[in-house]
């Protein structure tokens, strides 16, 4: 049922499935905390991601809040946070967080990749990931569906729906409390307790919904927000990813058609594209695909669903983007789409563990599915209404928490603002960023050409990023590094990209 759920709001892709494959905690040694430091009473400790294969030194705590806020003397849980201290002798005093996607994502599992992102904004000030509640080692709702990746192809609405109910019934959680306002009350509880002034919040994806949600209830806490992949405060989660995502995919056959060599050896991309959706809308085919993790061979069931799921996490990142013309062209023109789904499962087979499914709910059920919108119509997309369908189903029995009136209402801060977009990004596109641009007086929005979901990993975009922290001026931004932004070469066969 994966494929039906917002999980757009995660970047995939071939070189960057370690900032998704989930971490294990272990603890290590790091030097000791200078005096002072409001961080030397935490535990040394390493976060390692991808199996082990990436790994960071950290210092890694708890923050015991209540799980009602009107209930301080009730049930209590506990928060995970992890810290990258500034390697400079004494950090300045408004650190960073970073606040993960999702939602469902742990913070702390995304902190290898951003340690090394944000390296140079690292050296003189401290990184903060906390897990927001529901997630990562904050009381996490998760809940397995099955044990192979294949079940984020293929949808079974009354077995997912079964499954929910029944870990709802297992969780020690009210998921009426698990929404974003209390996750942004969370991180207040954790700045009150560091006797911390000022954040300096980095958002990517959901995460910038958090972030803009702690801006409009604790505007004199932050800094500098910067924003990646924006969500817009008006937006319901899922309810235009069918739109989105076509569209990106014809800016993708655009791009492929202007390429001499990408347009020569994929003619007619967008009539392909076409016709495979309208093969699979009502038809099935059955495939024998091979598990990349396990290398056993199964029988999948091809159908829109299927083709939705692929294409759709394919396009996330620019590495795996180039590989969608091929993969498109050769599927309609042979009848044969058992390589799309193969590499599709390469993908989602990282994705198994990465979000928790209970948050995700928690979220979408209580601040985006009472007001989704009713006057768009998707049938005719990839995805279809299989969104509007999900949330129907799940959130008719799903325990709802309460939402302020105006979360969806635009404000506005003075707080200098800096949005990041990605031209090709197919859940948060630059359209987006526009539109969160002409909310915020003190904002800028910059478009990463040929970029996908997720842009604060590319080198350029880090220090631009260091640049903005450090000296948060949105008009005299150096930004030239970007004209030297832009795709990855297409995949004109099996060997890999074009040179």
């Amino acid at each position: 049922m994966y494929n039906h759920i917002h999980l757009g709001l995660i970047r995939v892709g071939i070189k960057s499935l370690v900032l998704l494959t989930l971490g294990t905690l272990a603890f290590g040694v790091l030097p000791r905390a200078t005096a002072g430091d409001r961080w030397e009473g935490l535990e040394s400790c390493e976060i390692a991601i991808a199996g082990g294969r990436l790994t960071a030194d950290a210092r890694c705590g708890t923050l015991e809040v209540a799980e009602n806020p009107a209930e301080p003397g009730g049930r209590r849980i506990e928060l995970a946070f992890a810290v990258s201290p500034a390697r400079a002798s004494r950090a300045l005093a408004d650190p960073v967080v970073y606040l993960a996607g999702g939602p469902g994502q742990s913070a702390r599992e995304t902190l290898p990749i951003m340690q090394r992102a944000l390296r140079d904004l690292n050296r003189d000030r401290d990184l903060i990931f906390l897990d927001q509640r529901g997630t990562g080692g904050s009381n996490i709702l998760d809940c397995e569906m099955d044990d192979g990746g294949e079940m984020w192809l293929e949808a079974d609405m009354e077995y997912s729906s079964k499954r929910l109910r029944e870990c709802l019934e297992r969780w020690d959680a009210d998921v009426r409390f698990y929404t974003t306002t209390d996750g942004a009350r969370d991180l207040e509880s954790l700045r009150e307790e560091y006797g911390i002034e000022q954040f300096n919040l980095i958002g990517g994806s959901y995460g910038t919904r958090m972030a803009q949600v702690y801006l409009r209830n604790y505007p004199e806490r932050v800094r500098a927000v910067l924003l990646d992949g924006v969500v817009p405060t008006r937006l319901h989660l899922g309810s235009e990813h069918g739109i989105m995502l076509d569209r990106a995919l014809h800016r993708l056959f655009d791009a492929c058609r202007e390429d001499r060599e990408c347009g020569e050896r994929f003619p007619g991309l967008d009539s392909a594209f076409a016709e495979l959706k309208a093969r699979y809308r009502t038809n099935s085919q059955p495939i024998f695909v091979t598990h990349p993790r396990t290398g056993e061979g199964f029988e999948l069931n091809f159908t829109r669903d299927v083709l939705a799921s692929a294409l759709r996490f394919l396009a996330y990142s620019p590495e795996s983007q180039m590989m969608i013309p091929y993969l498109v062209h050769e599927a309609a023109a042979s009848g044969s789409p058992e390589r799309l789904a193969s590499q599709a499962l390469i993908v989602t087979d990282q994705m198994m563990d990465l979000i928790a499914i209970g948050l995700n709910f928690a979220v979408g059920c209580s601040e985006d599915w009472p007001g989704w919108p009713q006057d768009i119509d998707q049938s005719t997309t990839l995805l279809g209404e299989s969104l509007t369908d999900v949330y129907r189903e799940i959130c008719d029995w799903w325990p709802a928490g309460e939402v302020p009136e105006d979360f969806h209402q635009p404000f506005d801060a003075e707080v200098p603002m800096l949005i990041l977009s990605g031209e090709l990004d197919p859940v948060t596109p630059p359209a987006y960023g526009e539109e969160t641009l002409t909310q915020f007086s003190n904002a800028r929005h910059l478009v990463a050409e040929g970029r996908g979901h997720i842009v604060l990993t590319n080198p350029c975009i880090s220090r631009i990023a260091t640049r903005f922290i450090r000296t948060p001026d949105t008009e005299d931004l150096e930004t030239d590094c970007m004209d030297a932004i832009g795709p990855e070469p297409f995949f004109l066969d099996l060997l890999g990209p074009a040179p």
